[in-house]
């Protein structure tokens, strides 16, 4: 088997577990609510602020597995952002107590700068909320306040909560900005390239002066909720989507096409119990997600799972627990990445679970949904994947169920046979094929399932090898992880 694709001697940053470090020990720990950029070789996260860090975090890789803090984005503190503390006191009516920002996303402007769009909640639990713009010379900062976009407050439902900016590009370049949670849904307003800002030009005094609608004012809503938030749209070009039956017989390349996606991800439910990932598409930017053939929930991307076998097992040192909060960002060399935060540790004590950053790598299977590896990003790349990688070799997998609260642990025993059947423990239960570079479909136990094969770093043995990341009919997500036997 071929694992040039793979560094050598991966070694993941220890997950610290001391909440009282120092910022320099902390690597990946106290990351929420992610954002990437890259610049000038390097990579960087920009999060929620926490631990008196609170005017968003700043960590650097150029690996993408090795992690730094370097600091915080807006040193000035709110003294930098008064005119956004102000308007939230006016509308407010009083003080406000949030001591930090949330969820940003930075980007390098056409103006050579780099654009931070933040948020700033006056007061925790309501949705007296604004959304801004700052600006710096240099990724790191130090980001200065220029304007804002969207103000919100009182009437959350019909008004949305202006938090959680997401910025992306249509195919004809124009500039758009997701933002929104829970009972207002996620909204749409198309920005101005040239500037950051809004392109309509609309300001908060007009709605006030009533007059702008709701509507006007707040964008479209794109996604309606009560439970989604830290939403984000990835702009993907020619997605390959199969149009024929790959279990009816030999795949026919005729029937093939290409696809232009707009895939919006967002996280649902409890972010302390039961947050899931979950994604919707749509052929145009500003609309279509909720009309798509999974609906209004959604597709799960990934919900808590983990590769031991259950609690007991200590093989690896952490579960994917209530992931979520992502960015969907593709590097500068091609690979596409979901960006995220990830409670851990393993151990099922009644001890905090505070955040760290994840990274995985994610592709689309042949019907064109994405699927995410399960596995956390080692410096692998898509590539062929050669049917003898596959045949003849046992699988550890998860099903991720459709409920949250419960962590899906790792089971033993799939085998895909040399004679294309699928077994389980010496019992065949359905059958498989490899199509097209590294498309996976099977069944299993009645359902089909279609999915991708990648190279992965299997962190429970502490090796490289092929993981297979696919959707059932019933929208769920189904791992595997080649084994070590």
């Amino acid at each position: 088997m071929n694992y040039s694709d793979f560094p050598n001697g991966v070694r993941f940053d220890a997950l610290n577990q001391d909440w009282e470090a120092t910022p320099d020990k902390w690597g990946t720990f106290g990351v929420h609510d992610p954002s990437m950029l890259e610049a000038d070789g390097v990579y960087y996260v920009f999060s929620t602020g926490t631990f008196r860090r609170d005017m968003y975090q700043i960590r650097r890789s150029k690996d993408l597995v090795h992690w730094e803090f370097i600091g915080e984005a807006i040193p000035g503190g709110f003294s930098e952002l008064k005119p956004v503390v102000d308007m939230l006191k006016s509308i407010y009516g009083g003080d406000v107590r949030t001591e930090n920002l949330w969820a940003p996303d930075v980007l390098k402007g056409s103006d050579g700068k780099y654009w931070l769009y933040g948020c700033y909640t006056g007061v925790f639990g309501n949705n007296y909320s604004v959304i801004f713009l700052c600006k710096a010379e240099n990724a790191e900062g130090p980001y200065r306040y220029e304007d804002m976009l969207v103000v919100s407050g009182g009437n959350w439902g019909l008004v949305p909560n202006a938090i959680d900016p997401q910025i992306f590009f249509d195919a004809e370049n124009r500039m758009w900005m997701t933002y929104g949670s829970f009972y207002g849904g996620i909204r749409i307003l198309e920005l101005d390239p040239a500037t950051g800002l809004r392109k309509d030009g609309y300001t908060f005094a007009m709605f006030r002066e009533k007059k702008l609608s709701r509507g006007q004012y707040y964008g479209k809503r794109i996604l309606t909720t009560t439970n989604a938030e830290g939403s984000v749209v990835a702009f993907h070009r020619g997605v390959p989507v199969y149009g024929g039956d790959i279990f009816a017989g030999a795949e026919n390349k005729a029937l093939w096409a290409r696809k232009d996606r707009f895939f919006l991800m967002a996280s649902s439910d409890s972010l302390s119990r039961d947050y899931n990932m979950r994604v919707w598409a749509s052929e145009t930017p500003d609309g279509g997600y909720m009309s798509c053939p999974y609906g209004r929930a959604g597709q799960k991307v990934a919900s808590s799972f983990s590769w031991r076998y259950g609690e007991e097992d200590l093989r690896v040192p952490f579960d994917f627990y209530v992931p979520g909060h992502n960015d969907l960002f593709t590097t500068e060399s091609g690979v596409d990445l979901v960006v995220y935060h990830n409670r851990t540790p393993y151990t099922a004590k009644p001890i905090p679970r505070k955040h760290y950053l994840f990274i995985s790598m994610y592709a689309f299977n042949s019907k064109g949904d994405l699927v995410m590896s399960p596995n956390r990003y080692a410096g692998e790349r898509l590539r062929k994947i050669a049917r003898e990688e596959l045949a003849g070799r046992e699988y550890d997998y998860v099903q991720v169920g459709s409920g949250n609260f419960d962590c899906a642990f790792a089971k033993s025993g799939v085998r895909l046979e040399g004679d294309g059947s699928l077994s389980l423990r010496g019992e065949k239960l359905g059958e498989w094929k490899l199509y097209g570079d590294n498309y996976v479909a099977f069944t299993f136990d009645g359902l089909q399932y279609f999915g991708v094969a990648m190279p992965a770093w299997i962190e429970a043995e502490n090796r490289a090898g092929i993981t297979i990341s696919a959707r059932g009919e019933d929208g769920l997500p189904f791992f595997m992880n080649s084994a070590n036997v």
